[in-house]
């Protein structure tokens, strides 16, 4: 039999999105947190299945891998970092990261807007695993050919994104972890959310995969390969953190830059990340932000239009969907069990869809 989620909210009218929540342990996931919240108040909180196995049933405070969902907080980073005028969006990266440049001219027109809005025309992923240290893995980077010009096409690139972390750290004058801390979880009041997790904090985090490639079960290591030879910190992945917590970087853009702690980044700057600036098939790019583009993205059919949000690999995602003042934090560790991304894009659909319909029965 399965275990019964740990349900904090007495709201019975999320009845269908915590059945489906059941329905995924042991064919999605092995573990999953739901947060949602419904104009800024928490609605459900919920949690099913074990830490790892053979240990306890996880609740809704469990720590996870939040994989590409860290590329949030590098982008909320740069934008904090354009607020201070530190850098401007439309700073060639070469300015930067002079090690960018080469003969290939195109290089040179390279901004960060086009980092965060995945433009850059990087590869989306190279296999850096063997080498040693963050130095190497950029220095990597910036060796890497382009396959298109920048600003021509949409290509959700992992490797500009690490590019976007170093660029924090230089500007930010601080260690990359450090200035997330400083600059974005820090003001956010999320202080469960970090790089490097302690050993004092393994007791609740959720194990990821049986790594064949490392040959040990991952729990507190970072799941992605790039990340793991870049010491564990990269802009791409590397944070591990609750619901709760990413539940309230969605909510510091559905209310435009506020937040609990207090104001995060600028009401303007908050406003235009979560606009269009760059499409292609199938995509719609924000800075930093994936916007719905059709009914095929992982929030399902019924989010607005004018949703935004982001997933990650291991199995996480966030959704906002302003329109119904509504955040949805789903963190689950999907890889435990299988790499094929088919389950979780199901699961995710429907929960999604019915989070969505009980959300409009309520206003009703």
């Amino acid at each position: 039999m399965k275990p019964v989620p740990e349900i904090k909210s007495e709201d019975a009218r999320f009845s269908r999105a915590l059945d489906i929540l059941r329905e995924g342990l042991g064919e999605t996931y092995s573990a999953a947190v739901l947060h949602v919240r419904l104009g800024g108040q928490v609605v459900v909180e919920a949690s099913i299945g074990l830490f790892a196995p053979g240990e306890p049933v996880i609740d809704a405070g469990a720590i996870f891998d939040l994989a590409s969902l860290t590329k949030l907080y590098t982008g909320t980073a740069l934008l904090v970092l354009n607020d201070r005028r530190a850098l401007a969006l439309d700073d060639p990266v070469v300015s930067i990261c002079p090690d960018l440049d080469g003969p290939d001219v195109r290089r040179r027109k390279m901004t960060i807007r086009h980092l965060l809005t995945h433009a850059s025309g990087l590869p989306a992923h190279v296999n850096f695993r063997d080498e040693v240290g963050a130095a190497a893995v950029i220095a990597r980077v910036c060796a890497t050919p382009l396959i298109a010009a920048p600003g021509d096409a949409v290509l959700y690139s992992d490797l500009g994104f690490m590019l976007a972390g170093d660029i924090v750290a230089r500007v930010s004058g601080l260690p990359l972890h450090a200035a997330i801390s400083t600059l974005v979880t820090g003001p956010l009041g999320a202080r469960e959310t970090r790089y490097l997790p302690d050993a004092d904090a393994s007791a609740r985090i959720v194990c990821t995969e049986d790594d064949l490639w490392r040959g040990r079960l991952l729990r507190g290591e970072v799941h992605d390969e790039n990340c793991w030879a870049m010491g564990g910190v990269a802009g791409h992945a590397g944070l591990f953190g609750p619901a709760a917590d990413v539940a309230a970087l969605g909510e510091v853009y559905r209310t435009h830059g506020e937040s609990a702690a207090g104001r995060v980044i600028s009401r303007a700057i908050a406003m235009l990340a979560v606009r269009e600036h760059a499409a292609g098939d199938h995509e719609r790019r924000g800075l930093g932000w994936a916007l719905k583009a059709d009914d095929a993205h992982s929030c399902g059919q019924r989010f607005s239009a004018s949703s935004f949000g982001h997933t990650g690999y291991t199995g996480t995602s966030l959704w906002v969907d302003p329109d119904r003042e509504l955040t949805v934090a789903f963190l689950t560790n999907r890889v435990h069990l299988t790499r094929d991304g088919a389950s979780i894009l199901r699961a995710r659909g429907r929960l999604h869809d019915a989070i969505a319909d009980s959300v409009d029965r309520i206003s009703r």
